[in-house]
């Protein structure tokens, strides 16, 4: 390996270089959130670890000549295994995914994670600010997924979108490892982005068929049209059949879509903005707003349900609420 030291994927952004497992371990409990670090057959040890972080991505490369197993403590970004010799396997939410020349692996953020690599395996880590690739895909698609929607932790590396990923990382590690290719910060905060959409094409999850085949997006265009005809009637009885008819689809395929884009019901959007107006009416002030009135303004004809409806959303009984603005 010592041999090799300086034509490594980012060599000119050396984290560490080292033949002693000590100065590996340190260096992964400093920085890289390591909480144990264990090596096995380190007679003769050699690790390489580069590191560069961009605004929104960071990209690593990382080699040791013996088996390596590290459990990391929650970090705030994606993590993206991608094998460029050898296996490894990632461990995160109890599920194991193998990372090898078949299939790249994805660790969520805010959850603890283990690895373990074999002697000479060498991989490529792409790190992606979970935020900043939710606002892409809200961009992307039209509408606000939600903070929990799942992406699954293993992507074929011989899916066309895979590939084309591995490209772009490929360009850009090139670029960051060449002394006379840098480009201007525009043109690297360009390239970020396009990452950021390259992983969501290549990754698996809910909105993958809108972003790679554009044939599903007049699904998501019916989605914000229906939130938008609840929104602005919030304070008529809206039902399935009133959806339809608006629509002119059938209830069930205004239910099929919603459960595809949204995650849950077209009836239970219209009960949360029925309630964030019962909330906002509370909040008011206004003498005139009791418990019962803006149960009733909002379409609420069961004070006991709508009790109950509101401190599952809010925390706190609707009296709460009232009471504390009457305070102010």
């Amino acid at each position: 390996m010592t041999g090799d030291i300086g034509l490594e994927p980012l060599h000119r952004h050396a984290l560490i270089r080292t033949s002693s497992a000590e100065a590996l371990r340190d260096l992964a409990s400093r920085k890289l959130g390591a909480e144990r670090v264990d090596f096995r057959n380190a007679e003769r040890f050699e690790a390489i670890v580069n590191l560069i972080e961009l605004q929104t991505i960071g990209l690593a490369f990382g080699t040791t000549t013996c088996d390596m197993v590290s459990d990391h403590r929650a970090a705030d970004f994606i993590r993206v295994q991608i094998a460029m010799r050898g296996r490894a396997v990632s461990c995160a939410r109890g599920e194991a995914t193998d990372v090898n020349e078949h299939q790249f692996a994805v660790a969520p953020a805010g959850m603890p994670w283990q690895m373990a690599c074999q002697g000479g395996h060498r991989r490529l880590t792409l790190r992606l600010d979970p935020q900043t690739l939710r606002q892409r895909l809200a961009a992307l698609v039209g509408v606000q997924p939600r903070a929990d929607y799942a992406i699954d932790p293993a992507i074929p590396a011989s899916d066309p979108q895979a590939r084309s990923l591995l490209r772009l990382l490929d360009f850009l590690t090139t670029q960051l490892s060449e002394h006379d290719a840098a480009f201007p910060a525009a043109v690297y905060r360009e390239l970020e982005d396009a990452v950021h959409v390259a992983f969501l094409c290549a990754s698996r999850h809910r909105f993958r068929d809108a972003l790679v085949d554009p044939s599903p997006m007049p699904d998501f265009g019916l989605v914000k049209r229906l939130e938008d005809y609840i929104e602005a009637n919030w304070r008529d009885s809206i039902t399935i059949e009133r959806l339809a008819g608006e629509a002119g689809v059938s209830a069930r395929s205004i239910f099929r879509v919603f459960e595809r884009v949204r995650g849950y019901s077209p009836m239970a959007f219209a009960k949360s903005v029925r309630l964030r107006r019962a909330h906002e009416m509370l909040r008011s002030g206004d003498p005139s707003v009791t418990v019962a009135t803006a149960a009733a303004a909002c379409n609420f004809a069961n004070a006991g349900h709508f009790a109950r409806y509101y401190r599952a959303t809010f925390g706190e009984l609707p009296s709460a609420t009232m009471a504390r603005a009457e305070r102010r």
